[in-house]
């Protein structure tokens, strides 16, 4: 099912194709922000969906875009758009070569001020995987083995060890033995590494295909052993493991929020679409906080809309939701422009809607929502009205203002300050 889950988002995108991907020759009005030497501290991902082999550009700005933005430059470089990207420090990490190598990607600004491949983990799979410090980082490779968590150095991006979570594997009448660890969540918390442990359905995947409740296993990351496992009372995946979109946050009041669409693959195959929701495990704590969650009814819209992307900026989330049921299974109204942006108060979960900006699309691999520079950023894309690119927040007012268009390059596909040295 999950092939038919990917096939439907790929014909969605595929058939999608924008104006600017389509078009080739430089734009008469437009004119790349960045002069002619960059320091490289902004980062804009753009994707040609529309190309077979799913090419993108990386591009870097010595200065926040403004206005109508070519992404394909002096200071771009060609890659796989396996969709979004990771960051830590100074880095940026994807899960594939433009050769379409599987792995750790990881992409950094040489000396010239150009995007650089910096290094490569290679895995037999797409690789979930997380940088905690300069030194240490972990990531799932299922040819290593399914209940293992692969250990690397984000410096030198060399595998470093393994991490063998067999022990928390329940077994007994009734229990998937397809069971898979690492390879829908590797987050850090406070010295602790929170693990999935998907029980998946026999010859399924692991990706949105659980028989059980969502579970993680609590490891103490300085001794290497599993305190606990602890279980949500409703969900059953957290965000779309495929997808470089993590699915989660760490809040400046010390929390982790993590997001389910509540779609599930059942026994037989067919996508399920139970309720969408953000949840969280709270600052000092490592079990899930059940007096917590956010849904779409908090936000006003209906029963079966879906939550994807959302950020944390001053004690607000700042999340999209689709303001329509979407049709499960066949996902037909996915990646159409019904997304409404809201900021919402943790406290309360009081949501205000953002106004003055149009309705988006899903946000997929990317994320609909940044924060940079003390901003909060709306990635806005309708490909009839060719808008393809950033509306930025006046947090005041709630209302948003266009802050810079793509025309050149691809579409929109994630959007970073990097830290700098």
């Amino acid at each position: 099912m999950k092939k038919q889950l990917l096939s439907a988002l790929a014909f969605i995108l595929l058939t999608g194709t924008m104006l600017s991907s389509c078009n080739k020759n430089d734009p008469t009005n437009s004119k790349p922000s960045n002069p002619e030497s960059t320091s490289g501290k902004y980062v804009l991902l753009t994707a040609e969906w529309a190309v077979k082999d799913g090419s993108g550009y990386y591009a870097a700005y010595d200065k926040m875009p403004t206005g109508e933005i070519d992404n394909i430059g002096a200071y771009s470089l060609q890659s796989r758009n396996h969709g979004g990207f990771r960051t830590f420090g100074n880095w940026m990490f994807n899960r594939q070569k433009l050769s379409g190598e599987t792995g750790i990607v990881r992409y950094g600004i040489g000396n010239s001020g150009k995007f650089e491949e910096t290094g490569f983990i290679k895995c037999g799979t797409s690789a979930q995987h997380l940088a905690v410090s300069e030194t240490l980082g972990y990531y799932f490779d299922a040819d290593r083995g399914k209940t293992k968590v692969q250990k690397f150095n984000p410096s030198t991006m060399e595998r470093t060890g393994e991490l063998d979570l067999s022990e928390v594997v329940d077994k007994g009448q009734g229990i998937s033995t397809n069971v898979y660890i690492g390879n829908q969540t590797l987050v850090a918390k406070e010295g602790k590494l929170f693990v999935n442990i998907t029980y998946a359905r026999e010859g399924g995947n692991g990706h949105n295909d659980n028989t059980r409740n969502y579970r993680l296993a609590v490891v103490d990351i300085a001794t290497e052993k599993v305190e606990k496992v602890i279980v949500h009372p409703t969900a059953k995946n957290h965000g779309y493991s495929s997808s470089e979109f993590p699915a989660w946050i760490k809040g400046s009041d010390g929390a982790l929020y993590l997001l389910t669409t509540g779609w599930n693959i059942n026994q037989q195959k067919i996508l399920e679409g139970e309720e969408s929701a953000i949840f969280r495990i709270k600052a000092g704590e490592t079990a899930f906080d059940t007096n917590w969650k956010l849904v779409p009814k908090d936000l006003g819209m209906p029963d079966g809309a879906l939550l994807w992307s959302f950020r944390e900026h001053k004690g607000k989330l700042y999340v999209d939701c689709s303001k329509d049921k979407i049709s499960i299974p066949s996902l037909a109204n996915l990646n159409t422009n019904i997304y409404k942006f809201f900021e919402v108060s943790i406290d309360t979960k009081q949501a205000t809607e953002i106004k003055g900006v149009p309705l988006t699309v899903f946000g997929l691999s990317t994320g609909n929502i940044e924060v940079v520079d003390d901003q909060v950023l709306l990635r806005v894309v309708n490909r009839i009205e060719g808008l393809n690119g950033y509306y930025k927040v006046n947090l005041a007012n709630h209302t948003a203002e266009k802050a810079f268009n793509v025309v050149r390059g691809g579409e929109a596909s994630g959007f970073i300050r990097l830290t700098g040295k």
